[in-house]
């Protein structure tokens, strides 16, 4: 009866271990992906409360708290914030007035960025930090 060697096994082990290393760094990247996807649909949610708050209060100052995130009066808006902290570790920026607001979160996947949307109807991936308390929209 013929055996294996101790170097087949090890060659055979080498390599299981490479695939498998190779295939988990392509699972982080998905996971990353998958959380940005998360992060962006939450964001997308505020619109729908922004829209509510300013039909009951005519105005968008309401959406964000004094400390620049979001309104956690409005259970909807507590409710986004956390599932996107949960994601980022950080409450998204927000910055609201009487007639825009404008919220944002970095994103996770490799190229980072921003998600950002604003009372203008813009909401996608942005490359800088745009939204601030003196523009409130998502774009230079």
């Amino acid at each position: 009866m013929k055996s294996f060697t101790l170097i087949e096994v090890l060659v055979v082990v080498t390599i299981i271990a490479l695939l498998i290393s190779i295939n988990l760094v392509a699972i982080g990247h998905y996971q990353d992906k998958a959380r940005d996807t998360a992060i962006a649909a939450g964001l997308s949610q505020v619109r729908k409360v922004a829209a509510m708050i300013y039909t009951d209060e005519n105005s968008y100052e309401f959406i964000c708290a004094a400390d620049n995130t979001l309104n956690d009066s409005y259970p909807a808006l507590k409710m986004i914030e956390d599932d996107v902290n949960k994601f980022t570790g950080e409450n998204p920026t927000c910055y609201s007035e009487r007639t825009a607001y404008c919220v944002q979160s970095s994103l996770l996947s490799a190229g980072g960025g921003y998600f950002c949307i604003d009372s203008t109807g813009f909401a996608d991936k942005i490359d800088g930090d745009y939204c601030t308390g003196t523009s409130k929209n998502c774009s230079p």
